[in-house]
């Protein structure tokens, strides 16, 4: 099975096989949230990401005595989940060591990811299991949903904002290697066509657990979590904005650093198992129209 729709209510939600990535969130009186890939700015939709996030220096982080060699965001964006649920409203993806990830990641896991759509909006619940009996595994978890910038019906791009339902202070940090002006945050709301999106900007233990992106005629508000940490990226001025809550933040290495025991990296018990959840919530006065 390579695709999975759901539906309920005026929701239509798509999912990909392929990585169990979110592709569509479609409200029918409103139209799309989600980005849909359609250009050579970014040809994903909302990957999952493990288990790595963003990426480091090569040949700086080791596996034992091996360089890691993982692509950016790690390898599930790209890997075939097992499809193990799917019925009108709701799917259980997922994806379990294999020798193939065993050569570049030497750890057993089981990445599952479910998704539940009501006619409010869509549930994303992903699980990390450590099925090794003896050793612990390192890991990182990130979700990196892609939204349509403007959303549909809600006017000017320049006119979005960011909602956050804490007070966020301080700088962002840019991720990238080129030097990027830094955004200022003073309160709960900011302005993301002030960000330059050269690269993404990371929000290193941010506050707040929800986030709503738009406008009062259309928005998506994004609930997480078990993330601690969250990132901003577009590709320029690419119409798409990515909201990213991330288990951990990446540091800065200039130095050879074993994977399973850096700083922001966590690690499961033997046995254990943690959950990641986010919720997709659409809003605003067409969304209310259209329920009526």
């Amino acid at each position: 099975m390579g695709s999975i729709e759901l539906e309920a209510g005026e929701l239509t939600a798509g999912i990909s096989a392929v990585g169990a990535e979110l592709t569509s969130l479609r409200h029918h009186q409103v139209g799309e949230f989600i980005w849909q890939a359609q250009s050579e700015a970014w040809r994903r939709s909302a990957p999952v990401l493990f288990p790595v996030v963003s990426h480091y220096p090569r040949g700086l982080v080791l596996l034992g005595d091996t360089p890691m060699e993982l692509p950016p965001h790690g390898f599930a964006p790209g890997s075939g989940f097992d499809v193990l649920e799917a019925a009108r409203d709701a799917c259980r993806l997922r994806l379990r060591s294999s020798p193939e990830t065993l050569a570049t990641f030497p750890y057993a896991f089981e990445l599952s990811v479910d998704f539940a759509l009501d006619a409010e909006g869509l549930t994303q619940v992903m699980r990390v299991h450590n099925p090794d009996a003896e050793a612990e595994l390192p890991y990182m978890l990130g979700a990196h949903p892609g939204f349509n910038w403007p959303l549909p019906g809600a006017g000017r791009r320049e006119a979005h904002r960011l909602h956050f339902d804490a007070v966020e202070a301080g700088e962002t940090q840019p991720l990238g290697a080129a030097p990027v002006p830094r955004y200022s945050f003073d309160g709960r709301v900011a302005v993301p066509s002030d960000i330059d999106f050269s690269t993404a900007h990371g929000m290193p233990d941010i506050a707040s657990r929800s986030v709503r992106f738009g406008t009062e005629v259309t928005h998506m508000t994004l609930d997480f979590d078990g993330f601690a940490q969250f990132a901003l990226w577009s590709r320029g001025v690419a119409p798409f904005l990515c909201l990213e809550p991330w288990s951990d933040m990446p540091i800065a290495i200039t130095e050879p650093r074993q994977f399973a025991t850096l700083p922001g990296v966590s690690r499961l018990p033997p046995g254990a198992s943690r959950s990641y959840r986010l919720r997709f919530t659409p809003g605003g006065a067409q969304v209310r129209e259209g329920r009526r």
